[in-house]
């Protein structure tokens, strides 16, 4: 396996969609079950970022508790990888970030595209 690429920590901030992207992402249930954990490193700034997804929540999936209402079986989740736009969360303050800044990063936001199996959701 290669090394991660260094985390170029002078990329000035700016909200910026990439658009798709072929990157290297994986995906792991998370301890507790209730969340798709998403890992790998920002295509914009390389540094290291890491998203949870709820299960049950709009766009990551079905095993809400209007499921349970209706007494519907829950379909699969939805992968976070096809379906979700991440955003840089490398947890460094870059150069003009805003103070009221969403996510702590460089600002980039983007879709996977050939997507590594991280263990599945």
């Amino acid at each position: 396996m290669t090394a991660a690429p260094a985390h170029d920590f002078a990329t000035v901030y700016a909200e910026r969609d990439l658009g798709e992207v072929p990157a290297d992402f994986s995906r792991r249930t998370a301890p507790d079950g209730r969340a798709v954990v998403v890992e790998g490193h920002c295509p914009c700034c390389r540094g290291r970022t890491v998203t949870e997804f709820r299960r049950g929540v709009p766009g990551t999936g079905t095993k809400g508790a209007l499921s349970r209402l209706l007494h519907r079986a829950p379909a699969a989740d939805t992968d976070p990888l096809a379906t979700e736009v991440l955003f840089c969360e490398c947890g460094y303050p870059h150069p003009r970030q805003p103070a009221d800044a969403v996510f702590v990063g460089c600002g980039a936001s983007w879709r996977v595209r050939d997507t590594a199996s991280g263990g599945g959701p």
